[in-house]
């Protein structure tokens, strides 16, 4: 079997969890998503689940057991199914995916997959599709993405679905602030009414790319200001924007909400933990889904768009 990589999910007994990471030969690095619950609102033949939030995954029982360094670590002998996107694609296509699938039909097939709910199954009415394209082809796919809200086949982003994002991620920094930074990264619209995130995983033979997945050792909270050298990696997980600067080699960004943030060549201020790993310093973004405290901005973005520096000094200086 092809190695367990980022945004497939596994399964242990009932309980289905979301791989966080590429490196998991001896343990899945991964989240508690869906856990049975007779007042769940996800159906799978007779039993109900529950989608948890973030804090709920951390109070379940399976914690207790599983739990390490900011995320679920399952030994890989205990894993009883693994779902691959990729793989699955077919099998879980409904209308709203195959629209999507047709949009991006100059793809290969092979390179696009589904995950979140759909990939297993317990997707709601409600659900939106989480869709996949691998390596070098999801460059080319944002980039269709762009030209196709360009040329309104697909629809940008209503301000009501913006404002449900701003409040769901918990964003540290001012609403206007994140929608221009999100208006600019292409990885989302609206294929008619079908709401779908473009989501960027590594091709297989591109897995170990120096960029690191483990925690260091903490050295406490830091904001930086710092210009990021190269973009190749910014849509990824961990996000990664190498850095000019005399003490942090790059930021870490743990959370999907800052992926994608700044470009290269820009000026960026960013808040997180300031890590130690392997003798290099790093600043770590988004330590929980929920970036509560931590934020990446870019300067040079709010001086295009408008922004005075000076009413976000006290953010930005906390």
């Amino acid at each position: 079997m092809r190695p367990i990589r980022l945004r497939d999910f596994i399964r242990i007994g009932d309980y289905y969890l979301s791989v966080l990471g590429y490196k998991n030969s001896e343990k899945v690095k991964c989240f508690l998503r869906y856990s049975p619950d007779e007042k769940g609102d996800r159906l799978k033949g007779e039993k109900r689940f529950k989608k948890l939030s973030h804090e709920e995954a951390l109070s379940h029982p399976l914690a207790r057991r599983y739990f390490e360094g900011g995320i679920f670590r399952i030994p890989t002998k205990e894993v009883e199914e693994v779902y691959k996107p990729e793989e699955r694609l077919r099998e879980v296509m409904d209308s709203n995916v195959a629209k999507i699938v047709n949009f991006f039909s100059s793809i290969p097939i092979e390179q696009m997959g589904v995950t979140g709910s759909r990939l297993i199954s317990l997707q709601s009415d409600e659900s939106d599709v989480d869709f996949i394209v691998y390596g070098k082809w999801w460059f080319y796919a944002r980039e269709k993405l762009r030209k196709g809200i360009e040329n309104e086949i697909l629809l940008d982003l209503d301000e009501s679905t913006w404002d449900l994002i701003y409040r769901k991620r918990k964003v540290p920094i001012p609403y206007e602030l994140f929608v221009s930074h999100e208006k600019r990264k292409f990885h989302r619209a609206y294929l008619g009414d079908t709401y779908f995130d473009l989501l960027y995983v590594r091709d297989y033979n591109e897995i170990d790319n120096g960029v690191p997945e483990e925690m260091g050792v903490k050295i406490g909270k830091r904001t930086i200001e710092a210009k990021v050298k190269n973009d190749q990696y910014i849509f990824d997980y961990p996000a990664y924007y190498p850095l000019e600067h005399e003490e942090v080699c790059a930021i870490l960004c743990f959370t999907h909400t800052f992926a994608g943030q700044a470009f290269k060549g820009e000026k960026v201020i960013a808040k997180g933990d300031l890590e130690d790993i392997n003798g290099k310093k790093y600043l770590v973004v988004g330590t929980k889904r929920e970036a509560e405290d931590e934020f990446i901005i870019s300067i040079d973005l709010m001086r295009k768009e408008g922004f005075d520096l000076s009413d976000y000094r006290e953010l930005l200086s906390e």
